[in-house]
């Protein structure tokens, strides 16, 4: 109930306050900001990818901006000292409008991307998307290889879309999922959710797969840990992942000095307000996991 009642404040408070509580998670509205974010994090032994924000567009010329702006990106990565790597989301690409359309953008992204030596991730979306989400994955990554996509774990059907991924050596982040979806397609209680998530990457990891695995759950994080050391896995073949800003950074720490991979994920751009909103509409337990961390330190 309280985090519903901060959602339904929120249009009431004045934009800075919003961006208050959304900067931690932002690195900034332009590409120098996220530029020199990431170089931070690297310093401090982080690997990172950088998104720009936005997603849903609503026109054609919309789509055709954000590819732009992310054929710019490339460009400013390829040239700078940051990690390759970049994670775009296909209903910014216009996939809401037109699946012709969006695959065109992207594959103009990824072409780049491989011409440039960027690894591009295609994010996963709502269920509405994620067949057509997964079929341009699978279209593209024949040719393009430094390609990856996303599984949530609490969808029902995610444990067949791993297996045929990881059986062709596919690269995945597996989440848990943060969209609302209804009990007939997801999971909704928590510890299925993390059951299923276990499965998931063991899945990958005894496939060989290469897997990311994004999250912040310390007991997903141990269970990645076991796993990881049951199967004799190399430290090449995975990595953690985790959220600009999200307060575990000792913990991440210390998968780094344990010889473990970890990558920041670093959104950016001038969408902050629209995503800030639209992500705490969608889930209101956000709401109320961010605002009590805008009083946590790391």
């Amino acid at each position: 109930m309280f985090n519903k009642l901060i959602v339904a404040l929120m249009p009431l408070a004045p934009r800075f306050i919003v961006k208050m509580i959304s900067k931690r998670y932002i690195a900034g509205e332009d590409t120098p900001s996220a530029m020199a974010t990431c170089k931070q994090l690297n310093a401090q032994g982080f690997l990172t990818t950088v998104d720009i924000l936005g997603e849903s567009v609503t026109t054609n010329d919309q789509a055709r901006e954000a590819c732009d702006s992310y054929l710019d990106l490339i460009t400013e990565v390829s040239k700078s000292n940051i990690e390759k790597n970049i994670s775009l989301k296909p209903t910014a690409m216009g996939l809401g409008l037109s699946y012709d359309m969006a695959f065109e953008f992207i594959a103009a992204i990824v072409q780049k991307a491989h011409e440039s030596g960027v690894f591009i991730r295609i994010d996963m979306e709502d269920s509405p998307y994620t067949d057509k989400t997964l079929e341009m994955y699978e279209r593209l990554r024949d040719q393009y290889p430094q390609l990856g996509t996303v599984i949530q774990a609490y969808m029902h059907r995610s444990l067949d879309d791993v297996k045929k991924i990881a059986t062709s050596s596919g690269n995945l982040r597996i989440c848990k999922g943060i969209y609302k979806e209804s009990p007939q397609i997801a999971y909704q209680d928590a510890d299925e959710v993390r059951h299923n998530y276990i499965k998931l990457v063991r899945e990958m990891l005894e496939q060989g797969a290469y897997v990311g695995i994004a999250t912040h759950d310390p007991f997903l994080i141990d269970e990645s840990l076991r796993l990881i050391d049951e199967l004799n896995i190399s430290a090449d073949k995975y990595e953690f992942q985790a959220l600009l800003g999200v307060p575990i950074v000792k913990r991440l720490e210390a998968l780094i000095s344990m010889g473990h991979r970890v990558r920041i994920y670093v959104p950016f751009g001038s969408e902050w307000y629209a995503y800030s909103s639209r992500r705490l509409k969608e889930n209101p337990d956000v709401a109320g996991y961010v605002l009590k961390n805008l009083f946590v330190k790391n």
